[in-house]
């Protein structure tokens, strides 16, 4: 709240309960989790109210939103900058680890070097699909791919029938 306060902002009844919403939630969540769980805190707060101070506290550089692939903008408390992972199976959403997010500058300054185009990964997930996803879609993927019974194709060391 100082922060808002030293950058000339008002600490208002909304500004409190998103807040409080972000920093208790431990989650990423979308603008209509914060909306809901605002008004289970404070009912009668209005949605625009909750997308107004969501973005004045993206402003400030203390919520940071992240737009996955598939649409969803998630929102969330920033400490510091990093990368998010979001699984198109599923929709969970995961911060990028430490050592991985080194590798992400490496690929960060490669781009930059090679194509003259500066990378903002922070600013969008990385989509794709988590192991429990990977591991179900790929069962899956080869469950539904049977073998065609001897009915159908007719036993290859059998002529076909005239």
């Amino acid at each position: 709240m100082a922060t808002i306060q030293r950058s000339g902002g008002r600490i208002t009844v909304p500004t409190v309960i998103v807040a409080s919403v972000l920093a208790t939630s431990g989650d990423h969540l979308t603008a209509d989790q914060v909306i809901a769980e605002s008004a289970r805190r404070q009912p009668g707060i209005a949605a625009s109210t909750v997308y107004r101070v969501l973005q004045r506290l993206a402003d400030l550089g203390l919520v940071e939103q992240i737009r996955s692939a598939a649409g969803a903008t998630f929102y969330h408390l920033l400490e510091t900058p990093h990368t998010h992972l979001i699984c198109a199976g599923c929709g969970a959403v995961s911060d990028l680890r430490q050592g991985s997010e080194a590798a992400l500058r490496s690929l960060s300054a490669h781009i930059l070097r090679e194509h003259d185009f500066e990378l903002e990964a922070h600013h969008h997930a990385l989509l794709g699909r988590c192991r429990a996803c990977a591991t179900s879609s790929h069962q899956r993927r080869h469950a539904s791919i049977e073998p065609l019974g001897d009915e159908l194709t007719g036993n290859p060391s059998d002529p076909p029938s005239a």
